[in-house]
């Protein structure tokens, strides 16, 4: 089983939970491998393999997926979890590859990602990629926060960050997000509508408003502060705010196929309901759009 975005958060837990299990192997990646000594510390070498991975670089993504492959040996990946996730405070940063960093690291590069490890998963094994409800206009708990929805402008316009330049630098971080979390689900219905009988199977889960993780480490101290420690507290009384260990929980039962065993480009949310998505995310044409985007990116297209 391989995992993304591993080291804190709904990623840790998750992977406390998967490795409850002794007979589960898994791999993760982590800019600092040196440094996840939380994440190292659920098991030994033998059944948690750490490997260098950077999102936000396209080079360590294509570098990660050759060394999974070499760990591997042969054998089949039974589900991949793509987790990792950042949100950035409103300030345009473009990755070294040309990407809006946030769009890139949440989106991209697991695009990439599952584009080359795609033959080495097994027969309808789960692919699972990390949504939110912040790319929704009509989510209560995602609006309260500020953001207003993704805001899906065009492929290209998308992966710069060229959204909206009127917004203030605040708005525009929010967008950002919620546009990759946007992207995040028309991929994963695009994979799902092109996807064999017998491939892999793609779902997006929305893990709800997980407050008290690391996602906003980017942003204000005044911000970070109240997201990990005010928030918690009134977590009862957000709409759609859950915790991590219950998200995880979740997560988990997708991956193992406890839940949601035989299907594919769907919406599923952290109480395990299959959820609808926001209108735009069906799309036909903004999936393909996208789609066309991330295929020509791993496919070694230029930038």
């Amino acid at each position: 089983m391989l995992l993304t975005g591993a080291t804190s958060g709904i990623g840790l837990e998750l992977s406390r939970q998967l490795l409850a299990d002794s007979g589960r192997r898994l791999i993760v990646g982590a800019r600092r491998p040196a440094a996840a000594t939380a994440l190292r510390a659920l098991a030994g070498a033998e059944r948690l393999k750490i490997l260098p991975l950077d999102l936000a670089s396209l080079a360590s993504t294509r570098a990660f997926a050759d060394a999974v492959v070499t760990e591997l040996a042969g054998t089949k990946l039974d589900a991949l979890g793509a987790n990792a996730g950042m949100q950035l405070p409103g300030r345009l940063r473009l990755t070294a590859d040309g990407y809006e960093e946030t769009f890139q690291a949440n989106l991209l590069s697991h695009g990439v990602l599952i584009d080359r490890l795609m033959d080495h998963l097994a027969p309808r094994a789960p692919v699972v990629i990390t949504a939110s409800g912040s790319h929704d206009p009509g989510e209560p708990g995602a609006r309260l926060i500020g953001f207003r929805g993704g805001l899906f402008v065009g492929a290209e316009r998308v992966a710069k960050g060229d959204l909206d330049r009127t917004a203030s630098r605040r708005q525009q971080g929010f967008d950002w997000y919620a546009t990759s979390k946007l992207c995040t689900i028309l991929l994963t219905y695009a994979l799902a509508r092109r996807g064999a009988p017998d491939g892999p199977r793609f779902l997006a889960f929305d893990p709800g408003l997980v407050v008290g993780t690391r996602l906003t480490r980017e942003r204000s101290a005044l911000e970070h502060l109240g997201w990990t420690t005010l928030l918690p507290l009134l977590v009862r009384v957000i709409p759609g705010a859950s915790s991590a260990p219950r998200s995880a929980a979740a997560y988990a039962a997708l991956l193992t196929g406890r839940s949601f065993a035989q299907d594919t480009g769907i919406h599923v949310g952290f109480m395990l309901d299959a959820k609808p998505s926001s209108a735009d995310s069906y799309r036909l044409d903004w999936q393909d759009e996208l789609m066309a985007l991330v295929d020509r990116i791993a496919h070694g297209g230029m930038n």
